[in-house]
């Protein structure tokens, strides 16, 4: 069930890396965010494209909001939990968004995938887990670690390393390992 739904259209400054928000917007034409669940440790959701019935899930993801939360962040936070894009949210703030990149992979369309995104159960969908950073005035702060699973028209795996270069999750194997276990229990 939709908690929030948002439609934001997509521009940025070109010293920035382009969010996925953006980069949905400009390759579908639109993009909009439901919070399909969320309480304190996790929120997941809906990143699509299109409005009404011919919505379009493009990027299922899964937000593990970081355990400690520096009060620094609470104003930025409180518009995410209201349903913001936590990128958008971040760059309209003034924060620079970094990624670590800790896994790129594939994982099979669920019955639940398969309908948000029109697509057949058992289609190969790129997955992307990283970790979420959020800098300002020198001050660099984790907010998430994430699991985006991507529709296969929107991203693959090649296209994931073409825009974000490699992954590496052997230093942090054991919360790529509670991710990937939290994204198969919320995508069922």
């Amino acid at each position: 069930m939709a908690l929030v739904a948002a439609l934001h259209t997509a521009t940025q400054p070109a010293s920035r890396e382009v969010l996925n928000s953006e980069r949905i917007a400009a390759k579908f034409g639109s993009y909009g965010v439901d919070v399909l669940e969320q309480d304190e440790a996790v929120r997941v959701s809906n990143l699509f494209s299109g409005t009404g019935d011919s919505r379009i899930c493009r990027t299922f993801a899964i937000v593990q909001y970081a355990s400690r939360m520096d009060s620094v962040l609470s104003q930025a936070h409180t518009a995410i939990v209201a349903g913001g894009s936590i990128g958008a949210v971040f760059a309209a703030r003034g924060w620079e968004v970094r990624k670590t990149h800790l896994r790129f992979d594939e994982r099979v369309a669920s019955p639940k995938l398969a309908a948000l995104m029109r697509i057949e159960a058992g289609t190969a969908l790129a997955q992307h887990v990283y970790v979420l950073d959020v800098v300002k005035d020198g001050r660099v702060f984790e907010y998430a670690a994430l699991v985006e699973i991507h529709h296969p028209a929107y991203l693959d795996v090649s296209q994931l390393r073409e825009v974000y270069g490699s992954a590496d999750d052997s230093a942090r194997a054991e919360l790529v390992a509670t991710l990937l276990a939290t994204a198969d229990d919320r995508s069922r």
